[in-house]
């Protein structure tokens, strides 16, 4: 499997998962997966996957703060977007 394929499922896990509480620790074991396949592919997927990263973190601060939903959700459309054109 190339890895925009599995980068593009594991997103699509992560967010299954990512506003469930109890699922936390999970959601970030996911999102350290994410962090690794992204480092192997490089450039822009890298840092966005980087910065989707620092927002879930502030989400697991600030569950309720509207802002970082829509952060989030535009995060994992862009970074989904990506994985499916190339």
């Amino acid at each position: 499997m190339d890895l925009y394929c599995k980068m593009g499922e594991a997103l699509r896990d992560l967010f299954k998962d990512l506003f469930r509480p109890e699922a936390k620790q999970m959601t970030q074991a996911k999102m350290r997966a994410i962090l690794k396949t992204a480092q192997q592919i490089g450039g822009s997927l890298a840092e966005e996957a980087q910065r989707l990263h620092s927002d879930i973190e502030r989400y697991f601060k600030h569950p309720q703060d509207p802002k970082i939903l829509a952060i989030l959700k535009k995060h994992a459309m862009h970074l989904e977007q990506e994985t499916r054109e190339i």
